[in-house]
Formats: C-alpha cells, structure tokens, sequence
C-alpha cells in the first residue's frame, strides 16, 4: 500500500468509527439533553452565565490577569448550573459519553503497539 492508499483507509476507517459512536446510547442520550437544555431557558441561560466567565477566566489566564475571585466566580456559576436538574442530567450523559471515547482511544492505543 502506498502512503495516499493508506491515508484514504485511514480515513474511511475513522468515518465509520465516528457513524458507530453516533449510534451508541451514550451519544444519542448527550444530543437528547442538550437540544432539552436549548428548549428550556432557564437551564440555557444558567449554561450560557457559566460558558461566559469561563472563557473570561481563560483570557485573563492568558494574559496572567486572573484573580482568585475570578476562579472563586467560576465555580460558584458551576455549583449553581449544576443544581439544576437538566443541565445536571446532561453533565452525567457527556461524563459517561468521555468515557466511552476514552476506552476508543485506549482500545486504539493498543491496537498500535
């Protein structure tokens, strides 16, 4: 195989490891909550506070501007978000769902060795 066969098999390959990932329920049960968490705006709106100041904090982390009270700010958005039920549900689901991905990429892993 000549290394342009090899890189199209590789790619097919991984197209299809990605349609099987979309099949599993650890997929579809993320997808499921986060289209819920867009269709109720208090959840979203939690997400959306939390997603701002994270990026805040990661900017000022950039430029070596970030304070405790930055970071205190963060995780008490965090705490709040994830007292919410849904959003709390959707935080298991992609907990679960790394998982799975990381046992791919294990499984990978040690296929190359």
């Amino acid at each position: 195989m000549n290394d342009i066969t090899i890189s199209e098999t590789l790619e097919q390959k991984a197209k299809e490891l990605g349609q099987l990932i979309t099949e599993t329920s650890e997929y579809k049960e993320v997808k499921d909550k986060q289209a819920r968490i867009f269709e109720e705006p208090a959840a979203l709106k939690l997400l959306q506070e939390f997603n701002k100041l994270q990026a805040e904090k990661h900017k000022k982390q950039q430029l070596g501007k970030l304070t405790q009270e930055d970071v205190k700010a963060v995780e008490q958005a965090e705490l709040k978000m994830l007292e919410n039920p849904l959003i709390k549900e959707f935080h298991q689901c992609q907990v679960r769902f790394q998982r799975l991905l990381n046992e791919v990429m294990r499984i990978l892993v040690e296929a190359s060795r």
